[in-house]
C-alpha cells in the first residue's frame, strides 16, 4: 500500500497538472464474482462463479496527456454458487431451527435442540442448491494511462490500484429438499448418530425435531452478515476503450476485475474464503472544470 501511495504521489508532483481536465462519470454492468478457497475447510470449498451487477460514479483527475488519477464509488456483487451434496454448518442449521420454530419455541424444545447438539458433528451435507450473495460498497483509487488512437476520437487506457470496500449484506439461499447425512458419502443421516435411547425421547418431546433429522427439510435462506468482515481491501484494474465527443466527452467500454485479500470469514473455523470478480462496464464522462 505504501509504495503505491508513493508511486501516486511521485505522478502528481511530477506532471504538468494544469490545464488537464476533471471529468465525472458513471458506469455500470455485469460482474462475475466467485469466492475463491483456501481448501482448508469443506464449508468454504467447491464454488463457481455466478453473475451479478456492478456500477457508481467516479472522478478522473487528468495529470497529463498520459496520466490521471481515477477516484470512484460504486456498488458490487460478490459470492458465488455450489450444488450437489456439499457440507453446510450444523451450528447454523440449529439456529435455523429455532428461527424457524418462532415464537411457539417453548422451553422444552429449547433443551432438546440443546441436547441434539452435543451429538452433531461440526459440518453435516445436504444435496441442495446454494447461493452465497454478497453486496458491497467499494472505494476504489486507480492510477490510469492512457494513449490516442491516432488523430481520431478513440483512446485505449489502462488503470490500477487498491480499493476498500464495506460490506452491506450477506445472504445464502439454499434451494431444495435433503436428507441431513452425518457425511459426505451419505451413508447415514444426522438421525443415526443419535443414541436409541435420546432418539426415543426426541420423537415422544418434539417430533417435528425427530422428522427433520431422521427424513430431511425443504432449505430456505439465512441472513449471514454477522459472519463476515465488515471490511474488505485489495486490488482492482480496468483496461477499456474509450470515444471522444464534442465539447470533451466520452462514452467508454472497459473489462477488468478486482481481488480481496482479507480473508471474508470472521472465524477461521468456517474455513478461508476470498472474493473477486471480473467485471464488463460501460459508462459516460463529462469534463466538469479545468485545473
Amino acid at each position: 500500500m505504501k509504495k503505491i501511495l508513493l508511486i501516486l504521489c511521485f505522478f502528481v508532483l511530477n506532471s504538468e497538472i494544469y490545464s488537464q481536465p476533471v471529468n465525472l462519470g458513471i458506469r455500470g454492468g455485469l460482474a462475475i464474482p466467485n469466492i475463491i478457497s483456501a481448501n482448508d475447510s469443506p464449508l468454504s470449498a467447491g464454488y463457481s462463479s455466478r453473475l451479478a451487477g456492478s456500477g457508481g460514479i467516479f472522478t478522473d483527475i487528468g495529470l497529463n496527456g498520459t496520466f490521471s488519477l481515477r477516484f470512484g464509488v460504486e456498488y458490487t456483487g460478490q459470492g458465488g454458487k455450489r450444488g450437489g451434496v456439499q457440507a453446510m454448518s450444523s451450528s447454523q442449521l440449529f439456529t435455523d431451527m429455532a428461527t424457524r420454530m418462532g415464537a411457539g419455541i417453548t422451553e422444552e424444545t429449547v433443551a432438546m435442540l440443546g441436547t441434539v447438539a452435543t451429538y452433531m458433528p461440526p459440518t453435516f451435507y445436504a444435496d441442495v442448491k446454494n447461493t452465497v450473495k454478497f453486496d458491497y460498497l467499494m472505494i476504489p483509487l486507480s492510477l490510469q494511462a492512457g494513449k490516442n488512437l491516432g488523430n481520431g476520437p478513440c483512446r485505449i487506457y489502462v488503470n490500477a490500484g487498491p480499493f476498500v470496500s464495506f460490506l452491506m449484506s450477506g445472504e445464502q439461499i439454499s434451494k431444495g429438499s435433503s436428507k441431513l447425512y452425518s457425511g459426505a458419502d451419505t451413508g447415514s443421516t444426522l438421525w443415526d448418530v443419535i443414541p436409541p435411547d435420546i432418539q426415543s425421547h426426541i420423537a415422544d418431546g418434539v417430533p417435528e425435531l425427530a422428522r427433520i433429522l431422521e427424513d430431511g427439510t425443504e432449505f430456505g435462506s439465512s441472513n449471514i452478515t454477522g459472519e463476515i468482515r465488515p471490511v474488505n481491501f485489495g486490488i482492482q484494474g480496468n483496461i477499456g476503450l474509450s470515444y471522444r465527443c464534442a465539447g470533451g466527452s466520452s462514452f467508454f467500454i472497459e473489462a477488468g476485475g478486482n481481488y480481496g485479500l482479507i480473508r471474508i470469514q470472521k472465524k477461521a473455523i468456517n474455513g478461508t474464503n476470498r472474493i473477486g470478480s471480473a467485471n464488463i462496464m460501460i459508462g459516460y464522462s463529462f469534463k466538469i472544470v479545468t485545473l
